[in-house]
């Protein structure tokens, strides 16, 4: 009866950590695809706004082109080149901008998964260790158990050779 007993409570133990090992793996999922859907909103947003600006900043471009083309004063002139040249160094920024925030957002992207996993690692490892301990332990008890009957055994020959005696 001791032997069940302890048997199943060995399993349970493997079980217990089996689980924890599952939990942290199906943690680690979750928290990776909720990552890449913020990282796709904001890159998704990113883009919105630059395509916006950008249409806009070349619609002036266009507009500054055309002014200077038909400027004929020097004032007319400088005054549609100011214009261009201004809408020329907004696009330019606007798409430095927008280059730097996409690496940016790649590389908070790359440093929160690379977390997510080394925290997983780490919890996996745990959770192996803990199954060597478990496993250790059955051993242990098993042996325990085995020593446990032999002594019955012994004893209850004895008890039966007293008897007989």
């Amino acid at each position: 009866m001791k032997k069940i007993v302890l048997t199943m409570a060995v399993i349970g133990g493997l079980v217990f950590t089996s689980c924890k090992k599952e939990a942290a793996a199906e943690n680690l999922e979750n928290k990776l695809d909720s990552l890449t859907e913020q990282v796709q909103d904001t890159l998704a947003q990113v883009t919105e706004e630059v395509t916006d600006t950008v249409e806009s900043l070349e619609a002036k471009i266009k507009e500054a082109e055309e002014e200077l083309k038909k400027a004929v004063t020097v004032e007319e002139k400088q005054a549609a080149t100011k214009k261009l040249n201004d809408a020329k160094a907004a696009l330019a920024t606007l798409k430095g901008e927008a280059i730097s925030t996409a690496e940016e957002v790649k590389q908070q992207a790359s440093a929160a998964a690379s977390k997510a996993s080394t925290s997983v690692k780490n919890a996996v490892k745990n959770t192996d260790k803990k199954v060597e301990e478990v496993k250790t332990e059955v051993v242990k008890s098993k042996e325990e158990i085995q020593q446990a009957g032999k002594k019955a055994v012994e004893k209850g020959a004895e008890f039966t050779k007293t008897k007989l005696n």
